[in-house]
């Protein structure tokens, strides 16, 4: 059964930046998140399992765009579809609020979340050669994606 979603607020800052770091070489500080959850331009998703944050998406708007700043599985939870609940939340919370296009980035040799894209009907824009370098002995290219919103 899915889980319902979770409208992120600032005081869930510490809880998603212990997600994030297990997830990530570089990970964010509880005050990144809180100061991006903060923002009025980003906005995050959450889905709690029995009572643990199983996986957060966070995005930033400008201008009638959105742009996947980071999205994360908790290592307990991943390939139970949660991602892809929390994009689909999100797609449609982004809809609603007029925006008509998402984008995001992802590495190369990420082929879990790429699948995940592809199959949510993002496309590659472009790409960064040798973008992602933290926690890797050879630099990865950024995968650039993005997928209208419009209906």
């Amino acid at each position: 059964m899915t889980q319902p979603v979770i409208v992120l607020r600032p005081d869930d800052a510490g809880r998603v930046a212990m997600l994030h770091a297990t997830g990530f070489a570089d990970p964010w500080s509880p005050a990144a998140f809180r100061d991006l959850l903060s923002e009025s331009t980003t906005f995050g998703l959450g889905a709690e399992r029995s009572g643990t944050l199983a996986g957060f998406i966070l995005v930033q708007t400008v201008v009638g765009e959105a742009d996947i700043l980071t999205i994360a599985t908790a290592p307990d939870f991943k390939r139970m579809g949660i991602a892809a609940h929390l994009l689909k939340s999100m797609i449609t919370r982004l809809g609603e609020r007029g925006i008509s296009r998402i984008m995001l980035d992802v590495a190369e040799d990420n082929l879990a979340a790429r699948s995940l894209y592809d199959g949510l009907g993002f496309s590659e824009d472009g790409r960064r050669p040798g973008y992602y370098t933290t926690g890797r002995d050879i630099p990865v290219a950024a995968i650039l994606m993005s997928r209208s919103l419009a209906l």
